[in-house]
């Protein structure tokens, strides 16, 4: 007999997906929170919260959407791999061109 991989529940599906939201509203959020403070600590707070906050969207769609969740872990190291390596191109181009 054949073994079928875990599916989730439309319930897991819709909480993954108000997080989603939630995370994306907290993103806007601090865009306009750090505009109205103009100072030069809170833009470096913003880029920082920004990665970490597309970092954990990137990993929820990646886990659930994608269903690496139930995969193997080679494929998640992988995806892994080439989230850091997007993240250092795009900081180090940061710091080259120093625009924010």
């Amino acid at each position: 007999m054949s073994e079928q991989a875990h599916h989730p529940s439309d319930r897991t599906y819709l909480k993954v997906g108000s997080l989603l939201f939630i995370l994306t509203a907290i993103e806007i959020a601090l865009y306009f929170v750090e505009d109205a403070l103009e100072s030069e600590w809170s833009l470096y707070a913003l880029i920082a919260s920004l990665i970490i906050l597309s970092s954990m969207k990137f990993v929820l769609v990646v886990m659930y959407y994608m269903h690496l969740k139930w995969d193997d872990r080679m494929f998640t190291w992988f995806f892994l791999a080439g989230m850091f390596v997007a993240a250092a191109i795009i900081l180090a181009m940061m710091a080259l061109y120093r625009y924010y």
